[in-house]
């Protein structure tokens, strides 16, 4: 069996709804890689939101962020690694006219930093955990402090409805060549702001050419919209059973089971 590449979304597809690793999952992913496939985590997260689980999943693969922005073997000396950047002008000008756009607030993030100007997250549970918690956490968002440019930029608006317009400014005024700004979709009011033409599928790319993987060989699993390049590039592109359905609709293969009943673990057991 040729060595294989398993790029793994975290969110929904590798952790259950309680947001943990069950044991079967860490066993079935331990296996994959002591058999000599790299599994690797690609994820939207930022790296201090994602560090714990690498280490729970005892990988030794590198780890995307970003949704594909940043990619690296953590602790490690990687020739591929890699960091695609937005300019650190579009956060304070944000800043600057957050009145004007019905902003709540912005958040600026690197490998290592994060900048906020408001320590206020949003009330949406799921949201809120992506933005910093305490003020232990993070430097304020001012030109004194952020000196250099990041990987990703959240935007917590008002409401949804305000998302057309800072998407509008943001593209118009930066271009579209340069940036990409996502919703992330349903009734939330928060956007992102990445690099343009960089999405999950980057990070699954270098990786095949780093480890010399055949396109043949490669896997991706995931559930939502920000993995849809990652699952379309991929020669097997797997989608959970609880994944979106515009998701599915592209998806090579659909997992029997949601990721609340191991569908991940499951379905790599019958691979190997």
């Amino acid at each position: 069996m040729g060595r294989k590449l398993i790029g793994i979304d975290l969110d929904r597809t590798t952790l259950n709804d309680a947001g943990e690793v069950s044991e079967r999952t860490r066993q079935a992913i331990q296996k994959m890689q002591q058999a000599g496939h790299v599994v690797a985590i690609i994820t939207g997260r930022p790296v201090r939101l994602s560090m714990d689980i690498y280490q729970q999943l005892g990988l030794k693969s590198p780890m995307i962020n970003f949704n594909g922005a940043l990619g690296e073997i953590p602790n490690e000396l990687w020739d591929y690694a890699y960091s695609y950047q937005v300019d650190r002008e579009i956060a304070f000008d944000l800043i600057e006219n957050a009145a004007d756009m019905a902003i709540k607030s912005v958040v600026a993030e690197s490998r290592a930093d994060v900048w906020t100007n408001s320590h206020i997250g949003p009330t949406n549970p799921n949201e809120a955990f992506f933005f910093p918690q305490s003020t232990d956490t993070y430097h304020m968002l001012d030109r004194l402090n952020l000196k250099t440019n990041i990987n990703s930029i959240l935007i917590e608006a008002q409401n949804s409805t305000h998302q057309a317009l800072i998407q509008d400014y943001v593209t118009n005024r930066y271009g579209s060549d340069r940036v990409t700004v996502n919703t992330w979709g349903a009734d939330s009011p928060v956007l992102e702001i990445v690099p343009a033409g960089v999405a999950k599928d980057t990070g699954l790319q270098i990786m095949q050419r780093a480890f010399d993987i055949k396109k043949d060989d490669v896997y991706a699993f995931g559930d939502g919209m920000n993995d849809y390049e990652m699952i379309d590039y991929a020669t097997h592109g797997v989608v959970m059973k609880n994944g979106q359905p515009a998701l599915k609709a592209i998806a090579n293969d659909i997992t029997s089971y949601t990721n609340d009943e191991d569908g991940l673990a499951k379905y790599l057991e019958q691979i190997i």
